[in-house]
C-alpha cells in the first residue's frame, strides 16, 4: 500500500496533540464585562479571558450549505438582529472518527491511556463557523491577523481542536482567526449530476476557505486587524488547502502571507478533475443515487459513512478543476512563505517487513536512481525503517516543501524554509512526528505529553518566529537567531529543535533526485 495512503488513514490529521475535551471551550475567566463585536451586520457578545485577550466563538461566515446549499459555493449569511451569543464554538463539519481515533493512537505511543480523547459528538452540516482571538490594543492600532486553516486529510479535522485555540498566540500581539470548512463528500468530490453551473462542480471547501477569508478581510478593522497584513497558516491538508488558494485565480490579492506546515505539496496530491469526478462517480453508483434530488434527501450521517464504506475516505486534495485552482505552477503574485516539515512525518506510519519498508520509502522515486539513492552516505548504518522514513518524508513532505519555497523565491517574494526536528521526551518511536510542530506554535501543549523545559523554550521562540512573519513577511527579529532568506536551489534550511539555526540539508540530494517527478 502507498504510504501516502497509508498516511491519509490516519492522517495528518493535522495537529498533534489533543486535550482531553473535544466538544467544549476551554474555561475561561471572566474579569472583565463581556466584550461586544459588530461585524457582520451582528451585535456579537464575546469572552474576556483574563486582561489581554478577548474571544467571539462560532461566528458565521456564510449561510448554512444544507438543503439546497449544500454542494453549491459558500454563500453570504443572513445577519440575525439583536444580541448574538458569540461564547461558544460552533459545530464541526461532518466528518467521522478519524481525528480521535488519530490522537488516541498518539497518546497510546507515549504510554497514556488512549480513553483520556473522547468522541467528537458536535457536529452538523451547518457548520461555517469561525472563531476570533483578539488581543488588548491601543485606539485606532491595526494588527496583523493569521488565519489558521486546519489538517485532517480533508476529511476530518475542526476549527477548535485543543492545539488550535489561539488566545495565546493573541496576545502576542496578533489577531487569530480558526475556521471550519466542509471536507470530504461535502467539501472535495465533484458531484456527476450537477449541471446547474457554470463553476466546476466540487472544491466547496476551498470555497468555503475563500469565503472565511473574504469575511475575515471586510471585518478586520471592527476587530482590531490589519485587511491588508493577512496571513494563512495551516499544517497538513491544511497547508496544502492554502497553497491550492495561492494557485486560485478566486483568491488573488485575498491574502499577503502563507505559512505551509507539514502540506502535503506534491503534484499527485492534488487531482485532476477528472480523477475526482471519476471517484465521486464511483461512490455515488455504488449507493444507487443517481439525481442531485436524491443526493440532497440523504442526510449528512448516511453520507459520512457512505463516504467511507464505499472506499472513497482517503486524502482529499484541493481538485485541479481551473476554477478554484489552475493546474499550473503558476501562483498569485505578492504572497510571501514560510514553508516547512518535521524530520520524521511518516515515522510512525511505517511498517511490515523490511523489504516491504524499503520499497515503500522508494516508490515515489525515478527507477532508474533507487539504487544510487540507497548508496548515499546519509544511509550509511540506518535501519530499514529509518531509510524509509527519510526517503518518504522527503518525497510527501520535506522536498515539495523545497520546491514551493523555490517557487516563491524566484518570484522574488520573501521566502523561509524550515524543518522542525525537537523530539519530545518518550517519542522514541515517533521521532520528530507529523503535527508536532503546533503545540508549538500556539503554545498549547496537552497536559498528557511530556513537556520539559526545553519544549517551552523552542515554543517561545516558534511563537517569535511566525509572529514577526506574520507582522513583516520576515521571521527575524531581535532576540532572535538569524533565519536566512531561501534562495532558489538552495541546499540550506533552518533547523526548529535542539539546535536552531541554518544548516546544510542532508535531505537535498533526495530533493535533486526528485527533479524529474515532483520538480
Amino acid at each position: 500500500m502507498r504510504q501516502r495512503t497509508r498516511l491519509s488513514a490516519y492522517l495528518v490529521i493535522g495537529l498533534l496533540t489533543f486535550l482531553a475535551t473535544c466538544t467544549s471551550a476551554p474555561p475561561a475567566v471572566e474579569a472583565k464585562p463581556a466584550p461586544v463585536l459588530m461585524a457582520g451586520g451582528e451585535r456579537l457578545i464575546g469572552l474576556q479571558l483574563g486582561s489581554e485577550v478577548e474571544a467571539f466563538l462560532g461566528v458565521p461566515y456564510a449561510a448554512a450549505p444544507t438543503g439546497g446549499r449544500r454542494w453549491r459555493p459558500a454563500e453570504a449569511h443572513e445577519p440575525r438582529p439583536g444580541e448574538v451569543d458569540a461564547t461558544r464554538y460552533g459545530p464541526a463539519c461532518p466528518q467521522s472518527q478519524g481525528n480521535p481515533d488519530w490522537y488516541r493512537m498518539v497518546a497510546e505511543g507515549f504510554g497514556q491511556d488512549p480513553s483520556v480523547i473522547p468522541d467528537l459528538t458536535d457536529m452538523d452540516e451547518d457548520c461555517l463557523y469561525l472563531n476570533i482571538w483578539m488581543p488588548t490594543r491601543g485606539p485606532g492600532e491595526l494588527l496583523p491577523v493569521m488565519i489558521w486553516v486546519h489538517g485532517g486529510s480533508n476529511v476530518n479535522g475542526w476549527a477548535y481542536e485543543p492545539n488550535y485555540i489561539g488566545a495565546a498566540l493573541a496576545a502576542r500581539g496578533v489577531v487569530v482567526v480558526s475556521i471550519n470548512y466542509r471536507m470530504g463528500v461535502f467539501g472535495f468530490l465533484p458531484i456527476p449530476f450537477d449541471a446547474s453551473s457554470d463553476i466546476p462542480s466540487g472544491n466547496y471547501g476551498i470555497s468555503d476557505i475563500i469565503a472565511a477569508t473574504s469575511w475575515v478581510k471586510e471585518h478586520a478593522a471592527a476587530f482590531g486587524g490589519d485587511p491588508g497584513n493577512m496571513t494563512l497558516f495551516g499544517e497538513s491538508a491544511g497547508a496544502a488547502n492554502i497553497y491550492a488558494l495561492m494557485k486560485s485565480p478566486q483568491a488573488e490579492g485575498l491574502f499577503r502571507r502563507a505559512i505551509l506546515q507539514s502540506g502535503a505539496l506534491g503534484p499527485a496530491d492534488m487531482p485532476t478533475l477528472e480523477l475526482a469526478q471519476a471517484r465521486s462517480q464511483t461512490m455515488f453508483e455504488k449507493a444507487g443515487i443517481d439525481s442531485m434530488a436524491a443526493a440532497r434527501a440523504v442526510a449528512w450521517q448516511e453520507l459520512v459513512d457512505l463516504h467511507k464504506t464505499t472506499g472513497v475516505d482517503h486524502y482529499h486534495g484541493p481538485v485541479l478543476d481551473g476554477y478554484w485552482v489552475r493546474s499550473t505552477d503558476d501562483v498569485n503574485p505578492g504572497v510571501d512563505v514560510l514553508v516547512g516539515s518535521n524530520l520524521n512525518e511518516m515515522l510512525m506510519y511505517i511498517d511490515g517487513p523490511d523489504e516491504d519498508v524499503l520499497s515503500q520509502g522508494l516508490e515515489d522515486f525515478p527507477e532508474n536512481v533507487r539504487r544510487s539513492l540507497l548508496a548515499l552516505p546519509l544511509f550509511e548504518g540506518r535501519t530499514p525503517l529509518e531509510t524509509s522514513d527519510i526517503l518518504s518524508t522527503a518525497s510527501q513532505f520535506h522536498c515539495p516543501s523545497r520546491r514551493i519555497a523555490d517557487l516563491t523565491a524566484k518570484h522574488g517574494q520573501g521566502s523561509y524554509f524550515y524543518r522542525f526536528t525537537r523530539k519530545r521526551a518518550g517519542a522514541d518511536a515517533y521521532g520528530a512526528y507529523h503535527g508536532a510542530e503546533i503545540p508549538y506554535v500556539f503554545g498549547t501543549h496537552d497536559d498528557w505529553l511530556p513537556t520539559l523545559a526545553e519544549d517551552r523554550a523552542l515554543t517561545e521562540i516558534m511563537m517569535q518566529y511566525w509572529v514577526a512573519f506574520a507582522r513583516t513577511g520576515d521571521p527575524n527579529q531581535a532576540g532572535l537567531i538569524d533565519w536566512p532568506r531561501h534562495l532558489p536551489r538552495d541546499h540550506y534550511v533552518q533547523e526548529l529543535g535542539d539546535h536552531i539555526g541554518s544548516s546544510k540539508d542532508f535531505m537535498a540530494p533526495l530533493c535533486d533526485a526528485l527533479i524529474g517527478g515532483i520538480q
